[in-house]
């Protein structure tokens, strides 16, 4: 059962959209309140799904408001309920996140397509979600690796090229993933303030398949040090030397561990030795290089401390099941389709 609140300043409208709200099977109204500072303390202490709220109330307007909600947790969706018109309202709206703007007078059939449309999404996301907390509970970090693409492929067949959709997406995503993390540390790790997106960001869906790899490749070390503590300077050698020709021996000597050691608790933490982790942390930065620059295969092998291109060439292969040049020929293939759609 889903949990909504409705914020509106005429008891009135509160009554009818409460009534609306319940009529749509899988939703319950849990609170309603007549402000937006009553609005954003409810979402600060009960768990809240969704918010109807309106834009104009007494203090703090409802775009105010949303934003407040949406920085303490990413989570809920609001819908701004207006009796005006306005395109500057709308605007403001959506740079606010929310999830849609409704002009008054709101009706029933509106609700339930809203709410049935919400349920829909949020299904699909659910499984998305699901699928990546097994991966991390399996401790399976190659199984992540081929699962992102397909996951960003999903959320984008979904949300179409709406940025303002993909941000608050993807936000919910991370933050949800990042929840898993809040019983290793006090207080709440934010997605946003560790990963934050930027319009250059959303406007590509490779960049979107990195910042998940990096949001996932974070928990998976966080989870990992928080078993073993030694993994700490290991991880932190490995992200301060990646682009470097680094392997296990360097790693041991640096962090003056055993190699038998660290491979053994790396495997039971990570499912991949450190050799594969290396190479699929490498393999990522590549591929952001084959899709952004015009880089060739030498010098992205350089780039990242391989000494031979033959030899890169030879991962390159292993890991994504295609050559270089197949691969870059898919991503202008790619690209091709994505300016017809536009």
């Amino acid at each position: 059962m889903y949990r909504v609140m409705i914020a509106d300043d005429e008891e009135l409208m509160r009554e009818a959209m409460r009534i609306m709200v319940s009529d749509v099977s899988g939703f319950t109204v849990v609170r309603t309140v007549a402000n937006g500072e009553d609005a954003v303390e409810v979402c600060k202490t009960e768990k809240i799904d969704i918010v109807f709220m309106d834009i104009m109330m007494p203090g703090i307007s409802g775009i105010e408001a949303s934003k407040q909600i949406y920085t303490n947790n990413h989570n809920i969706t609001i819908y701004i309920v207006s009796a005006y018109n306005n395109f500057e309202f709308a605007r403001e709206a959506l740079k606010a996140e929310v999830r849609e703007y409704i002009s008054k007078p709101v009706t029933g059939t509106l609700i339930k397509s809203l709410l049935d449309g919400y349920s829909e999404s949020h299904k699909k996301y659910g499984k998305q979600t699901d699928s990546l907390f097994s991966i991390l509970k399996e401790k399976d970090f190659k199984k992540m690796y081929y699962q992102i693409p397909q996951i960003v492929n999903e959320i984008y067949s979904d949300t179409g090229s709406d940025t303002e959709q993909l941000k608050a997406t993807f936000m919910k995503l991370g933050q949800s993933l990042m929840s898993m993390l809040d019983w290793l540390n006090e207080g709440q790790t934010k997605c946003e303030e560790l990963f934050p997106m930027t319009e250059v960001l959303l406007s590509e869906k490779k960049s979107l398949e990195f910042w998940l790899f990096n949001v996932m490749n974070y928990i998976f070390q966080q989870v990992s040090i928080k078993k073993y503590k030694v993994l700490e300077s290991v991880f932190r050698y490995i992200d301060e030397n990646i682009k470097k020709d680094i392997g296990l021996n360097q790693i041991v000597d640096h962090c003056n561990i055993s190699q038998g050691y660290l491979s053994r608790i790396f495997m039971q933490q990570m499912g991949v030795s450190v050799i594969e982790y290396l190479h699929m942390r490498k393999l990522t930065i590549a591929k952001g290089y084959f899709s952004f620059t015009d880089l060739n295969i030498i010098d992205v092998a350089f780039r990242l401390g391989y000494n031979e291109s033959s030899y890169f060439s030879k991962v390159f292969k292993k890991y994504e099941h295609v050559t270089v040049f197949q691969y870059k020929k898919s991503l202008a293939l790619e690209q091709d389709n994505a300016l017809k759609s536009r």
